[in-house]
């Protein structure tokens, strides 16, 4: 009979909505918030902009090349760049030059920067998954959650039924001289206990369709219906979970962790930049340049002075230059030395806190495993309960039809029967998530 009412209420929806891609499985849920959720998304440009800063340094090593030009005019005394004289006159220059410079030696500090820039990049990755596993949790949740408020509004349909079929034939009774006021007025509270009841179960659903929508950045005007369909192997494992091999897989597998283990990468690395730091660099570089003035002049044969033209005062200021530095860091009042400890330092730091996470997820596998074997015996309970009070229902409702029990005993089981239904269905879907939770922790897809 629950079943029923549970299909009444899906075709109630489906009136309202009628596209067949309403419809969503958890599986769908899952895959479309990995594609939209905000948070997944952000996560993935901290990403790019990662994998950019680490493509961007590996020509950091390459030499440097660069081109300049000026254009200027020159007004009274000044230096007059092709004869670097003062000049008390009026003219226009042009300048052109180049310069390259390479490092030959010292480029450790660069090599080890590109690799920590590398693993930068991976721990971002592994970011970004770490957010849709946890994305994974939070629809799984609020998807539950809109599972069990509508099957809570299928019983409460059920139960409000009841309820109205009672008053009414209370009220018959009451005609014929066979009840009282008290049944009538009982009969009258129930049934607005129960529609009220009902009322807060529509308030849980659409709130936590709201909350679904929300995480998977889905437009809340957009239809919804999460599909009503979990069988009794859905929230029961085959065997026991083993919490330690459990804990074993989520070392291997889960992006918190190996993000620790990249941090610890990183910090190995910063010790060797520190230390690169305090070695000689040896550098070369290589420059050319020219000018041209409109006041440079030269003098013919004839004795009479021309203005050298533009092609023949570039070729004739032609400049070349080619040299090498050595930079041998001597002192800098111990900044190096501390910078080589603070790194060390770190590196312990960040040891410590590689262990605190195995540590939390260890103590969080083992706290899901026994949380899903409790729940999974509170589950056991609440059917074996929700079974009894279903028998004792129907027979007291039996019972009430013939007149063998007054109105107040049947209501009781009633309440019992109703109690224990949202009781049962509750748990179920609270054991369903403990499921997931530990599939999650043991590196399964949840679906």
């Amino acid at each position: 009979m629950k079943k029923l009412y549970l299909y009444i209420f899906m075709i109630m929806i489906a009136h309202y909505i009628c596209a067949q891609d309403s419809v969503w499985t958890l599986d769908r849920c899952i895959a479309y918030g990995k594609e939209h959720n905000l948070s997944v998304r952000q996560s993935e440009w901290d990403a790019r902009l990662a994998q950019m800063i680490y493509e961007s340094s590996r020509y950091s090593h390459l030499p440097n090349l660069n081109l300049s030009s000026n254009y200027g005019m020159n007004f009274g005394r000044s230096i007059n760049p092709t004869t670097n004289q003062f000049e008390n006159t009026r003219f226009s220059s042009i300048g052109l030059s180049a310069s390259a410079h390479t490092l030959l030696f010292g480029w450790f500090q660069k090599r080890y920067a590109i690799n920590n820039n590398e693993l930068q990049y991976q721990k971002t990755a592994e970011n970004m998954e770490q957010r849709k596993g946890e994305l994974v949790l939070t629809i799984a949740t609020a998807y539950l959650r809109a599972l069990l408020a509508q099957e809570q509004i299928s019983n409460l349909l059920f139960q409000i039924e009841l309820s109205n079929n009672n008053r009414t034939r209370i009220e018959k009774l009451l005609d014929a001289g066979r009840s009282n006021i008290l049944e009538l007025s009982q009969s009258r509270h129930q049934l607005a206990a129960d529609s009220s009841l009902y009322y807060q179960a529509l308030l849980n659903y659409e709130q936590a369709l709201i909350d679904l929508k929300v995480v998977l950045n889905l437009d809340l005007n957009a239809p919804l219906v999460p599909e009503m369909n979990i069988s009794e192997s859905d929230i029961v494992f085959m065997e026991k979970p083993d919490p330690e091999v459990i804990y074993r897989e989520a070392v291997g597998i889960f992006p918190v962790i190996n993000q620790m283990e990249l941090e610890l990468d990183i910090s190995e690395r910063n010790i060797r930049i520190a230390k690169a730091k305090s070695l000689p660099q040896l550098s070369m570089y290589f420059s050319t340049g020219t000018n041209y003035s409109s006041s440079f002049y030269e003098y013919l044969p004839s004795g009479e002075r021309e203005l050298m033209n533009f092609g023949r005062q570039l070729n004739t200021n032609f400049s070349q230059s080619i040299g090498i530095g050595l930079s041998i860091p001597v002192f800098n009042g111990f900044a190096s030395r501390d910078a080589i400890r603070s790194a060390e330092i770190n590196l312990k730091k960040t040891a410590v806190a590689a262990e605190m996470e195995k540590q939390q997820l260890q103590q969080t596998v083992y706290k899901a495993c026994i949380d899903y074997e409790v729940t999974l015996k509170q589950y056991t309970s609440s059917l074996s309960a929700g079974r009894h009070s279903e028998t004792a229902f129907y027979a007291a409702h039996t019972r009430y039809e013939n007149g063998l029990i007054p109105y107040f005993e049947y209501l009781a089981e009633k309440n019992n029967f109703l109690q224990a239904q949202n009781e049962l269905t509750a748990v179920k879907y609270n054991l369903r998530f403990k499921k997931l939770v530990v599939e999650y922790y043991g590196g399964k897809d949840i679906k």
